[in-house]
């Protein structure tokens, strides 16, 4: 590491906005606007537009607060539930508890009860699978989402816990073999960042079945064929060591339940 990469990483660390997030996505989204820009002081202005348009979408410090005052209440108050799950954006936009708990019935009615599940990009849906009663491993890049879910999962004694890693890198995937893999409305945010990235991605997931899922309609609620174009990119690029078991849309998401060629 060079001196202008350590101490522009230094300050990111230190900056409150982007504190919480994994350390291996702060070093590489520096790294990659150190090598397009000349000037640090342009770096770090890139480095800085990239990591909020990231993460600043999903949960403000103001709905981390939310979030751990409802935490414990949540495990038998289904309007504290409701409550935590409306503190990030992945988990609002599936809200009611009667729509989320109907698209795990139509999920588990293909694949059956998983044992284990492991969530990538999870945000707070570990939170409520765990209270639902499911054993789940969470991967995020957000230390508040991962941090909450550790703490229920210690806490209110429920199997789940979480980790922060950069989905992007080789080592964030756990090896063990689980159940079922979620990727919800992950895959084109990672292809955004690194073409090829989503095949690589669902490569590298151990899992007995792989559900994806992508929106069919735009934040304002448009229809604007959303669902035409990820079906054609799906299938674009679905690896050859995978097939497609179902596939169905639910509310405003497409998704598709996925498994390993026999």
């Amino acid at each position: 590491m060079n001196e202008t990469f350590v101490l522009l990483l230094e300050k990111l660390r230190k900056s409150k906005k982007y504190a919480g997030i994994c350390l291996d996505t702060l070093e590489r989204v520096l790294q990659e606007c150190l090598l397009r820009y000349k000037k640090p002081k342009d770096a770090e202005k890139a480095a800085r537009e990239k990591l909020h348009g990231i993460t600043g979408a999903f949960m403000t410090p103001e709905q981390r607060r939310n979030a751990q005052a409802a935490l414990l209440p949540a495990l038998t108050d289904e309007s504290a539930l409701t409550e935590l799950m409306r503190q990030h954006a992945s988990t609002r936009e599936r809200l009611p508890l009667s729509n989320m708990d109907a698209l795990y019935d139509r999920l588990f009615s293909t694949v059956g009860k998983p044992e284990r599940i492991l969530d990538l990009a999870c945000g707070l849906n570990p939170l409520y699978l765990g209270i639902r009663g499911y054993a789940v491993t969470g991967i995020d890049i957000q230390n508040d989402a991962v941090e909450l879910i550790n703490r229920l999962g210690a806490q209110g004694g429920i199997p789940v816990c979480a980790h922060c890693a950069d989905l992007l890198l080789e080592h964030s995937i756990p090896e063990e073999r689980f159940s079922l893999a979620l990727a919800l409305k992950l895959l084109p945010l990672l292809e955004r960042e690194q073409s090829g990235a989503a095949e690589r991605l669902l490569q590298r997931v151990r899992a007995d079945r792989i559900a994806v899922s992508f929106p069919t309609r735009t934040l304002t609620g448009r229809n604007v064929g959303m669902e035409a174009n990820y079906t054609r990119w799906m299938e674009e690029r679905l690896p050859s060591n995978l097939r497609v078991l179902d596939r169905f849309v639910q509310g405003d998401e497409l998704f598709y339940l996925l498994a390993p060629v026999e």
